[in-house]
């Protein structure tokens, strides 16, 4: 089965993260099943949710999903799977920066901007480190990773909500 997910270009200086209309086969691919998340929240992209708000409730529910599995070594695959999902989420959020609640111009938009894009990145950088504690079925690194993601959310909220 071949599935299409839709992503930006994303550019940063001397790095190329993901390309737009990204296609890949599953299940034998070893890349991240972006589709499952970004298909979700494309097909909740309305005007009052948005892809932030959605890629926020796939990262949260993932949350609630990984945590029930920590100690479980046999949901190692479904761990990682979930995280990967959370991952291709984090990417959509990095895409759609929030709206500031007061009004931002010139250097300080871009800051506001610029922040929360590196806050994102900074969660799938960990997201990507839980992946490979999940799947080296190291469970204490892995709930250690966890608790950090954790504390990224509450920062990432106290600063945007």
């Amino acid at each position: 089965m071949i599935q299409s997910s839709k992503l930006t270009l994303l550019a940063l200086p001397g790095l190329a993260v993901l390309t737009l209309a990204v296609q890949y086969a599953r299940p034998s691919s070893a890349a991240p099943a972006m589709g499952d998340a970004t298909a979700a929240i494309e097909a909740d992209d309305d005007e009052e949710a948005g892809p932030l708000h959605e890629s926020m409730e796939v990262i949260q529910r993932g949350m609630k999903g990984i945590r029930k599995m920590l100690s479980k070594p046999d949901q190692k695959d479904a761990a990682v799977k979930l995280c990967q999902e959370m991952q291709a989420a984090a990417l959509v959020g990095f895409q759609n920066p929030p709206k500031p609640e007061a009004e931002l111009d010139g250097d300080a938009l871009v800051e506001f901007s610029a922040d929360f894009r590196k806050r994102m990145l900074t969660v799938c950088s960990t997201l990507v480190d839980l992946e490979v504690a999940l799947a080296k079925g190291d469970a204490d690194s892995a709930k250690t990773i966890y608790r950090t993601l954790g504390k990224q959310k509450k920062e990432g909220h106290d600063a945007y909500l």
